[in-house]
């Protein structure tokens, strides 16, 4: 990621006669010289390079990891998910994820001698690290069976978010019939309303929930 100096701007890498770094040492060439380029001042279009991309100027951190990838992928796929873990001594944002408010962490308590601070595992900041990166390190150790479980949980409730239509926002974008998501996730029901293409959504009236899903078998049937 950028550094939080610059904002969302990118320090991008490029030899002396304009080239892309990678073009360069594809073709054998290691380039002494490099120009240091704005990327908001830049007209360089970043896909005319290659599929690649561009080199840039960035920050590389060690810090501790949770792995995200099962066993079988981390032993056969060239890439690991993982996401890192930021100690934190702000009690009311810890706060907020014990008490489940915070969907897009998960958190990590004390665990000496690694850490000893209150910690969380960032979702937002999930990176593909390449296996060589992967030590036997002694600080290696698996969560408990209870807290695999929660992480699970956490995980499907951050990135297994249902697409839904919201009530008082969305009009149905097709003549169906539409499914009450929290009635389902919540309380494993089906409740279901008959809507034309341009409705409004209303808060359901069997639960209050707001999120709505088409439901395929209605487009088939109607």
């Amino acid at each position: 990621m950028p550094f939080k100096t610059l904002g969302s701007r990118w320090l991008m890498l490029r030899t002396r006669s304009n080239q892309p770094v990678h073009d360069a040492l594809t073709g054998g060439k290691t380039p002494r010289t490099l120009e240091v380029l704005d990327s908001n001042k830049s007209d360089i279009a970043w896909e005319a390079a290659t599929h690649v991309g561009d080199y840039v100027i960035g920050a590389l951190a060690k810090r501790p990891a949770l792995v995200l990838s099962q066993n079988c992928d981390i032993e056969n796929k060239q890439f690991i998910q993982v996401a890192p873990i930021y100690p934190s001594d702000d009690e009311n944002y810890i706060g907020k994820l014990i008490r489940g408010e915070i969907i897009s962490a998960f958190r990590m308590p004390r665990h000496p001698p690694e850490w000893t601070t209150e910690s969380y595992a960032d979702f937002e900041h999930v990176q593909a690290v390449h296996k060589s990166y992967r030590k036997r390190i002694p600080g290696h150790f698996r969560l408990s069976p209870p807290n695999i479980l929660k992480l699970q949980q956490a995980l499907t409730r951050y990135f297994g978010r249902p697409n839904s239509f919201d009530a008082g926002k969305d009009p149905a974008p097709i003549s169906a019939k539409y499914l009450c998501t929290q009635c389902f996730y919540r309380d494993g029901l089906a409740t279901s309303v008959k809507l034309s293409r341009g409705d409004s959504f209303a808060a359901c009236t069997v639960c209050g929930g707001v999120g709505w899903v088409v439901q395929l078998g209605s487009i088939g049937t109607r």
